[in-house]
């Protein structure tokens, strides 16, 4: 991957150095590059023109000022830090709105990887939704994700970053889409590279309702029983023909597939869980699938979203 490179764009805040972490385990498990940005808004940066408040004006552009000279003394210490473990760096501050500048940035730059953090300057924030607590994801985060063209490697969850992601596992959840196949692709690249376990899993929520221990057996619990036979063998098919040496899982569940999924990925501990990302209805790049979203929530550790696109 001679000349390619990861582009991290961090905001700085206490969750920042998570995802630097994460942009540097990716750029030393497949050797290139890291492009670290930080992204001054531009709608943070316009001053009215007009002599009555002139004086107002220029006091706040030399408080701006200052806080840009902060900014790039704290971006110049991650740089530092990166290239201490061994990884060629770049450390720029640019300006434009993230969401648009950030996907741009990594077309620009050749980028194959976005690394971004889930939540911004405000922290984390969650909110409790049946039971499952799930995280409130950042609006830039969120835009950036409907925006890229690349993967977005997003630094969520607490579990531990494997140094360099050797030896991590891989949990692809796939729904038989062209956006799964993408995220299949993805993750056996990946896992080889690393020499890392690739699992592949699929969730089916059986047909007839769910199971219960006093029920008497019906047409209901036959006609569950052949859908998950008949799912259980497309899945067999579909590793045998596009991971042969993946671990096969499927997960039956009557709840959201994005729980049972990040359920699924956290029992076998696993290091990395991708989704693959497809665009919906007529607004198409505006929306992401909502088990995606859901994963990006609640999941325990990074998240790998793969666009349709990013064969």
């Amino acid at each position: 991957m001679a000349g390619a490179s990861i582009l991290c764009a961090t905001d700085l805040s206490a969750a920042g150095p998570r995802t630097v972490d994460l942009a540097v385990a990716a750029a030393k498990a497949f050797g290139v590059r890291l492009d670290l940005v930080h992204v001054l808004d531009d709608a943070d940066s316009w001053w009215p023109d007009s002599s009555e408040i002139q004086e107002a004006a220029d006091a706040a552009r030399e408080d701006t000022t200052r806080y840009e000279a902060a900014l790039e003394a704290k971006l110049q210490e991650e740089e530092a830090r990166v290239v201490a473990q061994g990884v060629e760096c770049e450390a720029f501050v640019a300006r434009g709105r993230p969401w648009r500048l950030i996907p741009e940035l990594a077309e620009q730059r050749g980028s194959f990887l976005i690394t971004i953090g889930p939540y911004g300057s405000s922290g984390r924030r969650t909110v409790n939704r049946k039971g499952v607590t799930e995280s409130v994801i950042g609006s830039t985060a969120e835009r950036v994700l409907r925006a890229a063209t690349r993967p977005v490697f997003v630094a969520s969850g607490d579990d531990p970053i494997v140094d360099g992601l050797q030896g991590t596992k891989w949990f692809v959840g796939i729904d038989f889409s062209a956006s799964a196949l993408a995220a299949v692709g993805w993750a056996k690249r990946a896992a080889a590279r690393v020499g890392g376990e690739l699992h592949v899993a699929n969730v089916v929520i059986p047909a007839g309702g769910e199971d219960k221990p006093d029920e008497e057996r019906t047409w209901r619990q036959v006609l569950r029983d052949q859908s998950k036979i008949e799912a259980g063998l497309k899945l067999a098919d579909y590793v045998r023909e596009h991971a042969p040496n993946a671990q096969v899982h499927q997960v039956v569940s009557p709840d959201y597939p994005s729980h049972a999924l990040c359920e699924a990925a956290e029992e076998i501990s696993a290091d990395v869980l991708v989704i693959g990302t497809h665009r919906q209805n007529i607004l198409g790049r505006l929306l992401i699938g909502s088990t995606a979203a859901r994963c990006l929530r609640i999941a325990p550790m990074p998240v790998l979203m793969v666009p349709e696109s990013a064969r």
